[in-house]
């Protein structure tokens, strides 16, 4: 089922205004959903402001429990361990707030919601986050690019499994670090890059950026 999302506005921006370089993502949509439920909206007219933060320091993983291709990995993400992440989240939070506040959107808006007015301090802020807070799905990473000698890498320059004759991976798992916005645009160009090289293609000249 294909599901197309409301979100109408994305920002990218800075967690606090002294940075010389955007840290955080942020998306509006016009509709406020039930806990839990992107599908449903709630009971009252709403709108939604979310943050995320494009560089997160938290490193989780993904471990086989066996060899058994059938058998479920174990996944733990340790999202917001890093105190960077969580200050960042932070930021966004309240840059969401004062976005809300402004006078052009004073006609619309009525209250906050979540994660309600009284919540003010970090603590309360950041236990906000972990219980209401979730992924954007923009999975990558697991089949690394890099050379063969690192045991964290997959696959090679050129896409190729180490070890294996006549088997590429093509998506998005080969990033070998995590891009500062959405994964779509960088996974196109990941898979025109492999198409190039399957076929045999000269690479285009390197270009200055």
């Amino acid at each position: 089922m294909l599901t197309l999302s409301p979100t109408l506005v994305h920002i990218f921006w800075k967690s606090h205004e002294a940075m010389d370089k955007g840290d955080l993502q942020m998306t509006f949509t016009p509709a406020s959903y039930r806990e839990g439920v992107q599908s449903q909206l709630d009971e009252f007219p709403g709108m939604t402001v979310a943050a995320w933060q494009q560089r997160p320091e938290s490193m989780g993983y993904v471990r086989a429990k066996s060899g058994s291709a059938m058998d479920k990995p174990a996944i733990q993400p340790n999202y917001l361990a890093h105190e960077t992440d969580r200050r960042v989240l932070l930021g966004g939070i309240r840059l969401g707030r004062k976005m809300l506040e402004t006078p052009e959107l004073a006609p619309f808006y009525d209250r906050e919601e979540y994660p309600g007015g009284p919540l003010q301090n970090d603590d309360e802020l950041i236990d906000f986050a972990r219980q209401r807070g979730t992924t954007a799905f923009h999975l990558m990473g697991t089949c690394r690019m890099g050379p063969a000698d690192d045991r964290s890498t997959v696959v090679s320059d050129e896409l190729k499994v180490h070890g294996i004759e006549g088997l590429r991976v093509v998506d998005a798992s080969v990033m070998p670090a995590m891009p500062s916005a959405n994964t779509n645009a960088s996974t196109l160009m990941i898979a025109e890059k492999a198409a190039d090289m399957i076929l045999g293609k000269t690479p285009l000249p390197a270009a200055a950026v």
